[in-house]
């Protein structure tokens, strides 16, 4: 699969925030911008860089696209990947799905959505 990296990109293009759905009681907003690891919450991170695979386009007129924002924290030195699925059908963006992946490779699960 071939992958296209993508220069002059920036972490402002990603929001501040995703959002996880607590049921009946709303949603709740998780920052998105911060270090993952437990030891380290800095919120100042560094675009290494962005990845994005060939969009997979389905029978139903459903498309996915997949993206991997790869960024390391200054204060803890560590690298890790914001992996976001965004999902269209018809060509009309449904929602983006994040996932963190650790600097071992190791998909951490799902964030949220936006």
């Amino acid at each position: 699969m071939v992958k296209h990296v993508s220069k002059d990109r920036s972490l402002d293009e990603l929001p501040d925030q995703v959002f996880v759905a607590l049921g009946r009681r709303g949603m709740e907003g998780i920052p998105l911008k911060e270090c993952t690891y437990e030891e380290c919450n800095a919120s100042d991170l560094e675009l290494i860089s962005v990845q994005t695979d060939p969009a997979q386009i389905s029978g139903d007129g459903q498309e996915t696209q997949i993206e991997d924002w790869e960024v390391k924290c200054p204060d803890c030195d560590r690298k890790f990947t914001i992996r976001l699925k965004t999902r269209f059908f018809d060509g009309e963006r449904m929602d983006t799905m994040t996932n963190i992946i650790d600097d071992e490779g190791n998909d951490l699960g799902w964030l949220g959505s936006y």
